[in-house]
């Protein structure tokens, strides 16, 4: 933090209160890691990351926690804990620059699919519940264990296939990834990954992510259910782009 430039630490703002605003509206994001990892190493991205993603998860959960649905939570979360263990085992070994590149093309077409849907009829893909349940789940804990917050994007994906609306959507995302971010930010600690590069920038960007909190949320409570979707679709998009480049 201390090496950036004026101009790198005017990026670094905008970046998170633009994230976290899209969190705050959302209840998931997965533009942070791409373009923070342009400023700072994936070592030190990760767990700040991780640090403002419990933060702010917490402060959804605690404002919307009665709109959870507890029941697309708890039939994900075991698949979740299995994808986190296969991520860690896997960690050494992958490809991430092939692996990064493939998960941007499955994220933006699932986006573009999604906008699609809210402005024609499309067909709709037809999965059994337990079987997408139990292939998000570990694909999403596989993935945040490699990519950090990028595990939003699946989780989103799932939600939407549920056809949740926009408050339940929200809040339940949002517990999904406290629990996951909770986890992560423990092993991380365990591991002594918050060490003084990390902490500076967790405090650098703990009032910069209230801000975008605020932010998103007074942009979700005046998003009507077309816009919401639209919104979740085009962040799912636009998450998918940056990982294409790296």
């Amino acid at each position: 933090m201390q090496a950036l430039s004026p101009i790198e630490l005017a990026f670094f703002s905008f970046i998170i209160i633009l994230s976290y605003a899209i969190r705050g509206s959302a209840g998931f994001g997965g533009v942070t890691v791409p373009l923070l990892v342009y400023l700072l190493p994936l070592k030190i991205v990760v767990p700040v990351v991780t640090f403002l993603g419990v933060i702010s998860s917490c402060a959804i959960f605690a404002s919307d926690r009665k709109y959870i649905d507890w029941k697309a939570l708890l039939r994900v979360a075991p698949a979740t804990l299995a994808g986190a263990l296969i991520g860690l085992y896997f960690f050494s070994s992958l490809d991430q620059r092939t692996l990064t590149r493939a998960l941007g093309v499955v994220i933006a077409a699932y986006g573009v699919y999604a906008l699609a849907l809210t402005f024609r009829d499309a067909p709709r893909l037809h999965l059994p519940l337990q079987l997408l349940t139990h292939a998000v789940g570990v694909v999403a804990g596989f993935v945040g264990t490699l990519f950090g917050s990028m595990a939003g994007m699946f989780f989103a994906a799932y939600l939407d296939l549920l056809q949740l609306a926009k408050n339940e959507f929200r809040a339940t995302a949002s517990a999904i990834l406290l629990g996951l971010g909770t986890v992560r930010g423990i092993g991380y600690a365990a591991v002594g990954a918050y060490d003084r590069d990390a902490l500076i920038a967790c405090a650098a960007a703990l009032p910069l992510m209230g801000i975008g909190v605020f932010l998103g949320a007074r942009l979700h409570a005046n998003l009507n259910g077309i816009a919401f979707k639209r919104l979740v679709a085009i962040i799912l998009i636009l998450s998918g782009i940056p990982l294409l480049t790296r």
